[in-house]
């Protein structure tokens, strides 16, 4: 594993759109992603931003062979920079009709973090044909191990991500299914 720097950000970014540009399911990044015209442009725009809110607040880890990237989020403090970006994501992803529906969600994200200090384990992704080989496991264990001892925290809309993350140690200790797909709130100690 290793931790991204600025240059990596070609690299991580594909990653993660491999990953989740044929995942059509109701989840939280078709959520967020509007709609309408090109969803690959859309969705480079979300993940360049969640890269450079993670570099910005967080860290950004890819495996070594560059098949595998997680985005953490260790603050989230106000600052000029992080108003841009969220105001260009609104222009290049969300789109101003799905900018209330997104807010709406983001609120009830929020009403169930953690109350003490946590990481937010943001995004994890493999690339598509490389999934089930390890990767991913290998790749959370070592991130995992930098945070040792801290809360580390994350949601997931899927049954598979949530037993992944179960069997990773991770608790699930909320549910809910107020949007158009199920969240399941999980920590980690």
């Amino acid at each position: 594993m290793k931790k991204a720097t600025y240059q990596d950000r070609e690299k991580a970014v594909d990653i993660l759109c491999q990953a989740f540009i044929d995942v059509l399911i109701p989840n939280s990044i078709n959520f967020v992603v509007n709609k309408s015209r090109n969803r690959y442009k859309r969705l480079k725009a979300l993940m360049e931003f969640q890269f450079d809110l993670s570099m910005l607040d967080g860290n950004v880890f890819l495996s070594d062979d560059y098949k595998g990237c997680i985005l953490y989020l260790n603050k989230t403090e106000f600052s000029l920079k992080k108003l841009l970006l969220e105001i260009k994501l609104l222009f290049t992803c969300i789109g101003l009709s799905n900018m209330l529906k997104v807010l709406k969600r983001e609120k009830l994200l929020k009403s169930f973090h953690p109350k003490e200090n946590f990481v937010h384990l943001w995004l994890m992704a493999v690339i598509p044909n490389e999934q089930g080989k390890g990767i991913g496991t290998k790749l959370l264990n070592e991130s995992l191990q930098l945070y040792k001892g801290e809360l580390i925290y994350i949601e997931t809309t899927t049954a598979e991500n949530r037993a992944f993350y179960t069997q990773n140690d991770f608790v699930i200790f909320h549910e809910t299914f107020e949007l158009d797909y199920p969240l399941y709130f999980l920590k980690h100690v």
